[in-house]
């Protein structure tokens, strides 16, 4: 790479920047493409039914990165959505089936059922971390889980935390709340995986009637 070549990116770098730091609003949303693809496992023949109340469900967050870079943007996403939609998608490719309701029916056929929430969500445009040369969009978020059982019992809850989570390192980027949507879908599932593993495995030790 060229001086010249170089001094540009860093001039483009510095544009961004400015950009981040100017009071942008940004929003984002679900984006299937942003999770991994379907491998082969072997699936648990039995379903599971998703519980989220409709104001869980429609839960947006709104809020500043706690970095210093971008501290003046915000950014707002339908967390509640892209919950539900990953939970869907997880919990479908380990077991029969994944349905979602508001609410635990009555007469429920589901041994078990999941409720979903994140309890704890913030983000950052770390830059210095890379000698101001790039930014690396990172995250940190805790999802709860409950299960409860056919005759709506608590039954079963945890609490997964994500850590610190880092996504890959730009240079600049005309989207950099999809940098921010990308690593939240990707540690969110990883999460969710988590969750579904402790699932089958709390079903495997339940008797075969209630």
């Amino acid at each position: 790479m060229n001086k010249t070549t170089n001094n540009s990116l860093i001039f483009a770098g510095g544009l961004f920047l400015a950009l981040l730091l100017g009071g942008c609003s940004f929003k984002a949303g679900y984006n299937s493409t942003y999770l991994p693809p379907e491998g082969v496992i072997a699936k648990v023949d039995e379903p599971i039914l998703i519980v989220m109340t409709k104001d869980e469900q429609e839960w947006v967050y709104s809020g500043h990165p706690t970095s210093f870079t971008g501290g003046a943007t915000t950014l707002t996403i339908p967390l509640g959505n892209i919950t539900k939609q990953i939970a869907l998608e997880v919990f479908s490719r380990r077991f029969k089936s994944a349905e979602l309701a508001h609410e635990l029916p009555a007469d429920s056929e589901f041994r078990l059922a999941l409720n979903p929430r994140i309890k704890h969500f913030e983000y950052a445009y770390n830059q210095l971390k890379n000698l101001g040369f790039a930014i690396t969009p990172e995250v940190q978020l805790d999802l709860t889980v409950k299960l409860l059982n056919s005759a709506g019992k608590h039954a079963f809850e945890k609490t997964y935390s994500s850590g610190l989570r880092s996504g890959s390192s730009y240079m600049i980027s005309g989207s950099p709340h999809e940098k921010i949507n990308a690593t939240i879908h990707k540690t969110l599932f990883e999460l969710m995986e988590l969750a579904a593993k402790d699932t089958e495995g709390y079903l495997s030790r339940l008797p075969t009637t209630e």
